[in-house]
C-alpha cells in the first residue's frame, strides 16, 4: 500500500518550541494539503530546526521525502517520529507502508502490527500486516492477522478469500475451504473463491464434495474451463465415468483442442468394437506423444482396422525406434495384411525385450498368420517359458492345433487359456479362448458344448460379431435346439451391431430395365476351402453381360488359379479383405452397385456387419450358408420349392425367391478320377458305405442311425473321411468310441484324412450316406458326379433339405427318406438289391450333366430373372416380397 501522502485532518501536536514553530507547522500543513510539497518540505525543515523532535514535522516530512524519491530518508524520519511519539497508530501505519515500498517485509509487518495494537478497531491494519507476512511466505502469521481482520469485518468477502489462501498455503485445506466458501457466499460473483473452495476440498481428501463444488461452479460460470477440467478429473478418480465424460464433452465445447478432455474421452474407448475416435483426435493434437500414438495403434488393430494400425505403429516407431510394443504391433499388422516385413519386425521386438512374454507370443502370432506353424509354435513355447501363465500363448497353441485339423488336441490348451483368462480378468483373451473352444467342439460335432462356449465368450464381449456368427453357424447343426429359437438368435444378431445412420444410394438410374450392376461378396473366390468354385463360378461366368455387369468383392487374402478365373470373369474386381466395414461400404456405394449378393452368411470370414449397413439398395443372400442371415437389411434369399417348402418363409427375415430348377448349380472340378465301370462291392465282396462330410455334421443321431444300418447289413463297412481323421488322434478315438457304444466295432469302420483330389476316394465306396439333420451340400454333388448314389434323410430345417433339392434335381428323389425307418429300408435295399444299386449308379454322371443341377445357362437366367423382379420392385418403390421365378420367365428372360 502507498503511504498516506497528505497530512491527516486532525489536531497537530503542539510544538514544544516557540509559537513561531507552531505557526510554521500550520503553514507547512496547509501547503502539504494543497499539494505544494516543496514549500511544505521547507517549512517542515524550519520547524525541525527550532524543535528537532517535533513528531508531526518528522512524520510529515518523512512522507514528503518518500514521495519525492528519498525513500530511505523518509523511513528514517518516520522512525524518528515514532520514537518521538510511539502512541500514534498513523505513524506506525505509514512507517509500515514505506517499509513495504522498500521491500522490508518483516519490519513492515511489525509496524502494521504495532499500528493495530494502537488502533484495534481498524480492520485495514491487520490486512496490511497479513500482506507483508505473505510476502515473506509466513502464511501462518498472515492467517492470524486475517483472522483478526475478519473479527472486525465479518462480511468482508475479500479478506475471507485471502484468509482461505493463507490457510491453503499452510496446508490447512479444510479450514481454507470453509473461508473460501464464506467468501463465495458473501459475494457470489467471486468465482475464484468458489473454485479455490473446490481445490481445497479436493486436496483435503473430500473428493465427492470437491466434485460437487466444481460442478456447481460450472453451472454458475458455464464458460469457465477450469471447473470442468476438475470435474472431469475428480469424477474419473471417483469411478463415475459417465459424469467425467459429460464434463469432458462440455469442456471440448469450450476448447475443442483441450488435450486432457480428449485424453479422457479416449481412455473411455475400451471396447474392441468401439471406434477410437478420441484417441485419433488426441494423436492429432499431440503427434509427438508416443504413448498416445501407440495406444491408438493398438486400438486400431483390435478394431480390425489393420491398415490404419500399421501406419500408426510406424508413426510410434518414428518417435521411439526401440519400442518393443510398436515393433511387435507393426509385425502383427503386416502379417495380418499379408505385407512383407512382418517377421523382421517381431524378431527385432523380441531382441529389444528378450524377457517379455507378450512380445514372444506376438512373434508366434505373426508367424502363425504368415502360415509358418513350426516357427509360431516355437515362439509360443518361448512365451510360456518366460511366463507359464501367458494366456495369449496358450490360446494360440490351441488355435495352431485347430488349424492343423486336430480339434481334440486343441481343447486342453484352450481350456487352460480359458481358466487363466478368468483368473487374470483378461476379458478379450477369455472371450477368444472360449470362442476357439467353441470352434474345436463344433468341429468334433459337440454342438451343445460348442454353443455353451460361444455364449461364454459373448458374455464377455457381447458385441463381437465374429463370435456371434460362429455361434449362429454352430446352431444350424444342433439338432437339440428348437428351430424357432435358432431363428430368434439370428434375428438378435443385428441388435449387437453399432448403429449406422441410413445413407442414400447413388445408383445410375431407377430405370427398371437397364443393365444391372450386381456385386458378389465372398471369401470363396478360390478352389479351397469353400464351395465357391463349384457354385459361384458357373453363375458369375454364366451371366448375360448384356443384362448384368458383375463386380466381385474378394474378402480373403489368399489366391489360387481359381481366383484368377473369377477375376477374369468379373467386369470389376475388388480385393477387400483388409478394408474396414466403413471403407468397404464407401467402395460399394462408389461402384454404384444395384444388387449386392452375399455368399458367405455367418460362415468364417463373413461381412455380415457390412451387409447390415445396406451399401446397396437391393441385397440378396445366396444360401451357401444354411439358414437365414437374420438381417433385415438383406431383402431376399435365393431358394427353391424343395429347399424351402411352404412354411419355411416364417423362419427367414429375407423374402424367398424360389427358382424353378435348383437353388444352386454345380460345376465339378477337374480330376483324373472317374466313376468305375463296376461298383467297389465287386472287388471287395461287400458293400461299402461312405460319408466324406465335415464330421461336425456327424452328430449322435447320425451315428446311431448309421450304426443301425451297419447292424442290418452285417458285412458292410463304413468309410468316414474328413480333415484330421485316420491319424489315430482324438477325433478318431471319439468317433470309434461313439460307434462302439452302439455295438459297431473297429473292423467295420475305416477313417481317412482328406486327399489332394477330393474325388479320389469315391471310387472306393458303393453308397454315400448323407448325415441326418444337417445334410451335405458339396459332398452330395461330388458323390453323384463320381457315380455314387446318396442316401438322404430330410430334416426339419433348411440344412436338412439340401439332399431333397439336390437329389430331386437329378431325378433321385426315391433316395430321399422322410424318417429313420425309410432311411434304413433304402440303405438295406441298396446294400442287398444289386439291380436297384446298379440302376442308381448307371450313367449317373450323364444324368447329372443333363439335370437342373448342372444347367449353367438355365440357372444363370433364373437367377437373373429373380434379380430383375427384385430390381423392378425397388424402382417402383415397392417393398420386398416372396415370389417364384416361373419356368416361362426364365425362357423369355423377362421375369415378369
Amino acid at each position: 500500500m502507498k503511504p498516506n501522502q497528505r497530512p491527516p485532518q486532525r489536531p497537530l501536536h503542539r510544538p514544544n518550541g516557540t509559537a513561531d514553530a507552531q505557526a510554521l507547522l500550520t503553514r507547512a500543513v496547509t501547503h502539504h494539503q494543497a499539494g505544494q510539497l516543496a514549500e511544505a518540505a521547507t517549512l517542515y525543515e524550519q520547524v525541525l530546526k527550532r524543535v528537532p523532535k517535533q513528531a508531526d514535522a518528522l512524520h510529515l516530512s518523512g512522507l514528503i521525502k518518500a514521495q519525492t524519491g528519498a525513500l530511505t530518508e523518509g523511513v528514517e524520519r518516520i522512525r524518528q517520529a515514532v520514537k518521538a511519539d510511539p502512541r500514534q497508530p498513523l505513524f506506525h501505519a505509514n512507517l509500515g507502508r514505506l517499509l513495504e515500498a522498500a521491500e522490508q517485509w518483516e519490519d513492515a509487518a511489525t509496524a502494521f502490527r504495532s499500528a493495530g495494537r494502537l488502533a484495534p478497531l481498524d480492520p485495514s491494519l491487520p490486512r496490511m500486516e497479513a500482506a507483508a507476512w505473505t510476502k515473506l511466505c509466513r502464511q501462518d502469521a498472515a492467517a492470524q492477522a486475517l483472522l483478526r481482520a475478519m473479527a472486525l469485518e465479518p462480511a468482508d468477502a475479500g479478506t475471507a478469500a485471502d484468509l482461505g489462501d493463507a490457510l491453503y498455503d499452510c496446508g490447512r485445506f479444510l479450514p481454507a475451504a470453509d473461508w473460501y466458501g464464506r467468501a463465495a457466499a458473501l459475494e457470489p460473483h467471486r468465482v475464484l473463491a468458489a473454485f479455490n473452495r473446490g481445490a481445497a476440498l479436493r486436496d483435503g481428501g473430500r473428493i465427492a464434495e470437491a466434485a460437487a463444488a466444481f460442478r456447481a461452479l460450472a453451472g454458475r460460470a458455464p464458460e469457465m474451463v477450469e471447473p470442468l477440467e476438475q470435474c472431469m478429473q475428480l469424477r474419473r478418480q471417483m469411478g463415475d465415468d459417465g459424469a467425467a465424460l459429460a464434463a469432458a464433452r462440455r469442456l471440448l465445447a469450450l476448447m475443442p483442442a483441450q488435450a486432457a478432455a480428449v485424453r479422457s474421452l479416449g481412455s473411455s474407448e475400451t471396447g474392441s468394437a468401439q471406434e477410437p475416435v478420441w484417441l485419433a483426435r488426441l494423436a492429432r493434437l499431440e503427434p509427438l506423444a508416443d504413448d498416445v500414438v501407440l495406444a491408438l495403434a493398438s486400438r486400431l488393430y483390435g478394431r480390425r482396422r489393420t491398415a490404419a494400425a500399421e501406419r500408426a505403429y510406424r508413426h510410434a516407431l518414428a518417435l521411439r525406434p526401440d519400442c518393443g510394443l510398436a515393433l511387435s504391433g507393426l509385425g502383427l499388422a503386416r502379417a495380418t495384411l499379408g505385407m512383407a516385413g512382418a517377421a523382421p519386425a517381431v524378431l527385432r521386438a523380441v531382441r529389444v525385450a528378450p524377457g517379455d512374454a507378450a512380445l514372444a507370443a506376438n512373434a508366434g502370432s505373426a508367424f502363425q498368420l504368415t502360415l509358418q506353424p513350426d516357427a509360431a509354435l516355437s515362439w509360443h513355447r518361448r512365451a510360456l517359458v518366460l511366463t507359464p501363465d501367458t494366456v495369449t500363448a496358450w490360446t494360440n497353441i490351441g488355435t495352431l492345433r485347430l488349424e492343423a485339423n486336430a480339434a481334440e488336441e486343441a481343447i486342453p490348451p484352450l481350456d487352460r487359456a480359458r481358466r487363466l483368462g478368468e483368473i487374470a480378468g483378461d476379458m478379450d483373451q477369455l472371450a477368444l479362448a472360449n470362442s476357439n473352444l467353441g470352434v474345436a467342439r463344433m468341429a468334433l460335432g459337440l454342438h451343445g458344448e460348442a454353443v455353451a462356449a460361444f455364449r461364454a465368450a459373448l458374455d464377455r464381449t457381447p458385441d463381437d460379431a465374429a463370435i456371434r456368427s460362429n455361434m449362429l453357424f454352430c446352431l444350424c447343426f444342433d439338432d437339440q435346439t428348437d428351430p424357432v429359437e435358432v431363428f430368434r438368435e439370428h434375428r438378435a444378431f443385428e441388435r449387437h451391431l453399432p448403429a449406422v445412420p441410413a445413407a442414400p444410394h447413388a445408383v445410375e438410374s431407377r430405370d427398371p430395365e437397364r443393365s444391372l450392376r450386381v456385386g458378389y461378396l465372398s471369401p470363396d473366390f478360390q478352389r479351397y476351402p469353400g464351395p465357391g468354385y463349384h457354385f459361384l463360378l458357373p453363375l458369375i461366368e454364366g451371366h448375360d453381360r448384356g443384362r448384368v455387369e458383375v463386380t466381385c468383392y474378394h474378402n480373403d487374402r489368399s489366391r489360387d488359379a481359381t481366383t484368377d478365373r473369377f477375376q477374369a470373369a468379373a467386369d470389376r474386381w475388388r480385393d477387400v479383405a483388409v478394408l474396414t466395414d466403413e471403407e468397404l461400404d464407401r467402395r460399394i456405394r462408389e461402384d454404384r452397385i444395384d444388387i449386392l449378393v452375399d455368399a458367405g452368411g455367418h460362415m468364417s470370414r463373413n461381412r455380415m456387419p457390412l451387409m447390415a449397413r445396406r451399401p446397396a439398395p437391393v441385397q440378396v443372400s445366396l444360401p451357401l450358408y444354411p439358414n437365414t442371415t437374420g438381417l433385415t437389411a438383406i431383402d431376399y434369399q435365393i431358394a427353391d420349392p424343395r429347399l424351402a417348402p411352404p412354411g419355411a418363409d416364417a423362419l427367414h427375415t429375407e423374402k424367398l425367391i424360389r427358382l424353378p430348377g435348383c437353388v444352386l448349380c454345380y460345376r465339378p472340378a477337374d480330376s483324373a478320377f472317374a466313376p468305375p465301370s463296376l461298383p467297389p462291392l465287386d472287388r471287395n465282396g461287400r458293400i461299402t458305405f461312405g460319408s466324406f462330410n465335415n464330421i461336425t455334421k456327424v452328430n449322435a443321431a447320425t451315428i446311431a442311425l448309421w450304426a443301425r444300418l451297419l447292424a442290418l447289413v452285417p458285412t458292410a463297412t463304413l468309410v468316414l473321411k474328413w480333415r484330421g481323421l485316420g491319424s489315430g488322434g482324438g477325433a478318431d478315438r471319439r468317433l470309434l468310441a461313439a460307434f462302439a457304444r452302439h455295438g459297431i466295432g473297429l473292423g467295420r469302420l475305416e477313417l481317412r484324412g482328406i486327399t489332394p483330389d477330393p474325388y479320389q476316394d469315391y471310387v472306393t465306396i458303393d453308397v454315400a450316406l448323407d448325415p441326418v439333420f444337417a445334410n451335405g451340400g458339396t459332398t452330395i454333388c461330388d458323390a453323384l458326379w463320381m457315380g455314387v448314389p446318396v442316401l438322404n434323410r430330410t430334416g426339419p430345417t433348411l440344412i436338412g433339405h439340401w439332399g431333397a433339392t439336390l437329389l430331386d434335381a437329378v431325378g433321385m428323389a426315391e433316395l430321399v427318406a422322410r424318417d429313420d425307418e425309410a432311411y434304413l429300408a433304402q440303405g438295406v435295399r441298396l446294400a442287398t438289391d444289386r439291380a436297384f444299386l446298379d440302376a442308381q449308379r448307371e450313367s449317373l454322371r450323364e444324368r447329372m450333366r443333363r439335370s437342373a443341377l448342372m444347367d449353367e445357362p438355365g440357372y444363370a437366367r433364373a437367377v437373373e430373372s429373380g434379380y430383375r423382379t427384385a430390381w423392378r420392385r425397388w424402382c417402383a418403390g415397392l417393398p420386398a416380397v416372396a415370389f417364384d421365378v416361373a419356368a416361362f420367365d426364365v425362357v423369355d428372360g423377362e421375369g415378369r
